[in-house]
């Protein structure tokens, strides 16, 4: 008995390896970055204007995802995007934002590894399949940030923007259709926690320059102010939401109870 459950353990690992279903595919939506300029919206990937009487601003997303799946209702997948995010404080319903009146304008380029788990089984080797599903894992992203620095000699205030990278914690839900045996199409919304603050601009990195500038009085503590506001405790977070359309290829792996 002992023998007869190894052979079908090992023949079902080896299926698992060599005849696992796999789907590579794109993803298009939009993005919004929940921090401390605009509107306190949590979920707003629609257009809008980051400067009053401006044009409309399109935060798009896109990207691409391999998935690998496990079993039925279990998979994990690796995911690229690029993202344009924006706002302005003249579109928040909130007066001390009018009044503050910022905008800022970003992109952000991620890499994330992820575990999905579909509530019902979509995986199998089957035409049409739906489900509802999570997702949650760990990413790296790429983002513009400003840097202040003061040149002495000039008396000029210099400022520069940099791309920092910084891990990300996304999570999120979805829901699936199998519309036929190869493809899937998913809609989906990720919120990315990234324990940072700059991607909205409302903070920055000062030079030593700059500070000690700042402490001897050569600069006005105003200059550093109106360069660092809001709510310097609560990081940035963003959020992806869109639609995935992905092709499946590989025979159905070998599922054991």
């Amino acid at each position: 008995m002992r023998r007869l459950f190894l052979f079908v353990f090992i023949l079902c690992t080896s299926q698992m390896i060599f005849a696992q279903r796999h789907e590579l595919g794109i993803f298009a939506g939009g993005a919004n970055v929940i921090g401390d300029i605009g509107k306190a919206s949590y979920i707003n990937p629609f257009p809008t204007k980051t400067e009053p009487g401006g044009k409309i601003f399109l935060p798009i997303s896109i990207g691409g995802l391999y998935r690998f799946n496990i079993n039925p209702y279990m998979g994990f997948r690796a995911n690229i995007s690029y993202s344009k995010v924006g706002a302005s404080d003249h579109r928040s319903k909130e007066q001390y934002k009018i009044d503050r009146n910022k905008n800022f304008r970003n992109t952000i380029v991620e890499g994330s590894l992820m575990f999905e788990y579909n509530f019902f089984s979509i995986n199998d080797d089957q035409e049409s399949a739906q489900s509802p599903y999570l997702f949650f894992g760990v990413g790296a992203f790429s983002s513009k940030g400003k840097e202040y620095d003061y040149n002495e000699t000039e008396s000029q205030i210099i400022e520069k923007t940099k791309y920092n990278t910084n891990l990300s914690i996304p999570f999120g839900v979805g829901y699936k259709f199998r519309f036929n045996y190869s493809w899937i199409l998913s809609f989906e919304t990720g919120i990315r926690y990234t324990g940072s603050d700059y991607l909205d601009y409302n903070t920055g990195k000062f030079t030593d320059n700059f500070n000690n500038a700042i402490a001897d009085g050569t600069l006005p503590q105003s200059e550093f102010d109106k360069r660092q506001f809001g709510n310097m405790s609560n990081k940035d977070w963003y959020v992806i939401s869109g639609l995935t359309l992905t092709y499946s290829f590989g025979r159905p792996a070998c599922y054991c109870d």
